[in-house]
């Protein structure tokens, strides 16, 4: 293991990608900026300086890498795990990398990954709103924050180790075969709802059934039950 921290970068997933031959399994990598943080799709991630928590964690253990699949919820479980210690309430999986207080978003996560004739690594990036007021950009639901949800500052050293080490445990455990399952369901931010969709380029409703096993998406339309991957869906809440 091995920690990097930076005061400024253009962005932490980046600097994995670039060095991650050099660099150890499960090296962490933390900023207090990003000028170039981004999200899915290449949407921008901006935060003030030192206001959030912004890291990368970099995965080349091959038992980790045949379960790639299972990574994007398991983070969002560890940051849940993280917030409730700091006893953020109410809190969701708005499947497939964003984790939720009630309809508020509080954190996004992104997973990259670099192949050559097979996965090498993949580099799990996560921004977690944590002491930021305001937000100004133009959201169609504005987003949320710890300093918003619990009324204090909270130490950004002792939030980044906390969720470091609770990484550390549950990919521990995603190693032994423990099923985080029934866990992400009770989190499921999506399970019953009616939303509209964007599935291949086609805009409909659908009714949400729930996160599978396999991390897929079930949804059901136009009276089809289907299992949808990420990036196959768009969602339009």
């Amino acid at each position: 293991m091995q920690f990097i921290e930076f005061d400024t970068i253009d962005s932490t997933n980046t600097y994995l990608k670039d060095n991650w031959e050099q660099l150890e399994d499960l090296t962490f990598v933390s900023t207090l900026e990003q000028t170039a943080g981004r999200g899915r799709n290449q949407r921008k991630w901006l935060s003030p300086k030192g206001e959030n928590m912004m890291f990368s964690v970099l995965i080349k253990d091959r038992d980790l890498l045949n379960r790639y699949r299972y990574l994007s919820m398991l983070s969002a479980l560890t940051v849940i795990d993280a917030l409730e210690h700091f006893v953020v309430k109410d809190l969701m999986i708005k499947w497939p990398n964003d984790v939720y207080v009630r309809d508020r978003k509080i954190c996004g996560i992104l997973l990259e990954g670099v192949s050559r004739e097979q996965l090498e690594c993949v580099i799990i990036g996560i921004g977690v709103n944590v002491n930021q007021k305001v937000f100004t950009d133009n959201y169609l639901n504005e987003p949320t924050s710890v300093i918003r949800e619990i009324g204090q500052v909270t130490d950004l050293n002792e939030f980044r180790t906390a969720v470091y080490w609770k990484m550390i445990g549950n990919l521990q455990l995603l190693k032994e075969g423990h099923d985080f399952h029934q866990e992400i369901m009770k989190h499921d931010y999506l399970k019953g709802r009616k939303v509209y969709a964007e599935i291949n380029g086609e805009k409909a409703e659908v009714e949400v059934t729930g996160i599978n096993e396999d991390c897929s998406l079930g949804i059901i339309w136009q009276n089809r039950k289907m299992n949808i991957d990420s990036g196959e869906i768009t969602f339009h809440l």
